[in-house]
């Protein structure tokens, strides 16, 4: 597997050149395709600063940090949610009613947080 950059921002002191130390790959759930459950095996990327000495994991525009389904996902079951009952959902996308319930609260409270900024 080839990346676009070997190298990229420490977020603790701002310097470029982080070195790669490790690559972990983890699954993302994704929107279906053609009905069929997507999960993105996408690599989780650790760095080590020698700047200010200290490791850091890249952060992916597509995922909020430590969850498991990429947000237009999330977004997606949200939408869902809010015209069908948890347990509908639930059984559509093969998901437990606590990972539903999960989803939704992560979502509405990053959409609450937008309210309250405007």
């Amino acid at each position: 597997m080839r990346f676009l950059q070997d190298e990229i921002t420490c977020p603790h002191c701002n310097t470029h050149g982080g070195k790669l130390k490790q690559n972990r790959p983890i699954l993302i759930r994704d929107l279906s395709v053609f009905g069929k459950i997507v999960y993105l095996n996408t690599p989780r990327r650790q760095f080590y600063c020698q700047h200010c000495q200290r490791h850091f994991t890249e952060k992916l525009p597509f995922v909020d940090w430590e969850r498991r389904y990429t947000q237009r996902y999330e977004e997606y079951v949200y939408q869902r949610v809010q015209s069908a009952s948890v347990e509908q959902v639930s059984r559509d996308e093969y998901l437990s009613w606590d990972q539903i319930q999960g989803i939704f609260n992560h979502q509405f409270s990053l959409k609450k947080k937008m309210i309250g900024k405007k």
